[in-house]
């Protein structure tokens, strides 16, 4: 099986790329300087147990590089033909991925949803986010850092990216699904845009790409996560 091991060392193109990278979006920065930490040779290796060593069927692609695929996409909130996309037309994605410059995509759409459902059967969606955030936690970035990069993880996290359809979201984001959709139909009757709506009415939680990801609270700490169901209240 190929093991995905994309360079360590920035080209040039890459340098200039992650002085934007780490000011917006900063995650996109962290992942492409940590990548080699994250999958590790001991993580490729057990994401390489996912598959039957039977040599039937077509060969799977660098299960390393499908697992940045489908953590970037739970960043962005985007779904599986939305990624197959960004991997061509945004330098962001195509730098992470190393692959910058690509014309075709280094995945069909098709693959990223059945690595999802394997990620998922194996209980691997799980150890990724883990891994990624004990990362962050290292002590590798500034303290500014590391909480620009941790409200980034706690936005992917909340927003559910590696369950796939057999997960069930926690009911207060689901509870925010059912918010928007009255917003969406208040728009329409008012021909007025959902985020001034949102703004007017005093709920721009709904604005956030998760309720619990709007309010930016360490959901872990029950002192915090009383004061949320205050302010939901």
């Amino acid at each position: 099986m190929e093991r995905w091991s994309p360079p360590v060392e920035l080209s040039r193109q890459e340098q200039a790329l992650m002085k934007r990278l780490t000011r917006v979006r900063a995650l996109f920065g962290f992942l492409r300087q940590h990548r080699h930490e994250l999958f590790d040779e001991t993580f490729q290796e057990q994401l390489e147990g996912m598959y039957r060593t039977t040599g039937a069927g077509e060969a799977p692609h660098p299960p390393a590089l499908m697992c940045m695929v489908t953590l970037l996409q739970g960043y962005v909130g985007a779904s599986d033909a939305e990624a197959v996309e960004l991997c061509v037309v945004d330098l962001r994605w195509q730098t992470v991925l190393g692959c910058l410059g690509a014309a075709t995509p280094p995945f069909p759409q098709g693959a990223l949803q059945a690595f999802r459902e394997r990620m998922v059967a194996h209980e691997m969606d799980r150890m990724l986010l883990e891994r990624t955030v004990a990362l962050v936690r290292s002590g590798a970035m500034t303290e500014g850092e590391r909480r620009a990069v941790s409200k980034a993880l706690r936005v992917a996290i909340d927003s559910r990216p590696l369950a796939g359809a057999g997960r069930v979201e926690d009911t207060i984001n689901l509870l925010g699904h059912a918010a928007r959709s009255i917003v969406r139909v208040v728009s329409k009757i008012t021909e007025r845009p959902p985020e001034e709506i949102c703004r007017k009415a005093g709920i721009p939680l709904l604005l956030a790409p998760s309720i619990k990801a709007g309010l930016d609270l360490d959901w872990s700490d029950p002192k915090q996560k009383a004061a949320a169901i205050q302010i939901l209240d």
